[in-house]
């Protein structure tokens, strides 16, 4: 795997219980007829990067699926620690980074890939003054001295982690591309507005 932006992975940070969808899993909830995976997937152009799941099943999509490590941190910080240290193990040595999209955010930017991709920073989405770093671009080379030093004793969360790695802001110009469902009034409240 080479560092270009066009083969970096992509993970899909999909390993959350929906609790508050009643245990529906979000990928495969239906919008105008698609599923929500398919719908993020084909808004960013993702055919030439390598597809990973941070989750529970690949969703058919013939995807690596990493699961959250049992004595990593939760929530979604603990799917991109378990993907930095599936590549950790694996030879490929020369990775540079991975994307991550969450799995209830059906409307990211179709250029995002290119705009939130560099060479010497990891970085994070934000619109205004909300963050939304579970759509950011993460540097192994900023991950390491994080994930090895780290107590997971507490939980982190994703804007820590992005303040630990010295994450910079990638500014977007609308809410709506990180508009956010995780119950059904979102979910219709959507579907009214496409």
């Amino acid at each position: 795997m080479n560092n270009s932006i066009d083969s970096a992975p992509i993970v899909i940070l999909a390993g959350g219980s929906a609790s508050r969808f009643n245990g529906r899993d979000k990928g495969e909830i239906l919008i105008g007829g698609k599923r929500m995976i398919d719908i993020i997937l084909e808004r960013i152009n993702h055919h030439t990067n390598h597809l990973i799941i941070s989750g529970y099943h690949d969703y058919g999509l013939k995807a690596l699926i990493v699961s959250d490590e049992i004595h990593g941190p939760k929530g979604p910080v603990g799917g991109i620690y378990s993907t930095w240290k599936y590549f950790k193990n694996t030879s490929d040595l020369n990775l540079k980074g991975f994307f991550t999209l969450a799995i209830d955010v059906p409307n990211p930017p179709k250029n995002f890939l290119k705009k939130i991709y560099s060479n010497s920073t990891s970085n994070i989405s934000v619109v205004g003054l909300q963050k939304h770093p579970a759509h950011g671009w993460w540097r192994m080379e900023d991950l390491d001295p994080v994930f090895n030093n780290i107590s997971f004793d507490d939980s982190i969360s994703l804007n820590k982690l992005a303040i630990l790695v010295k994450a910079k802001l990638v500014r977007w110009s609308k809410n709506e591309y990180f508009f956010n469902i995780n119950k059904q009034s979102e979910l219709d409240g959507y579907i009214e507005t496409i």
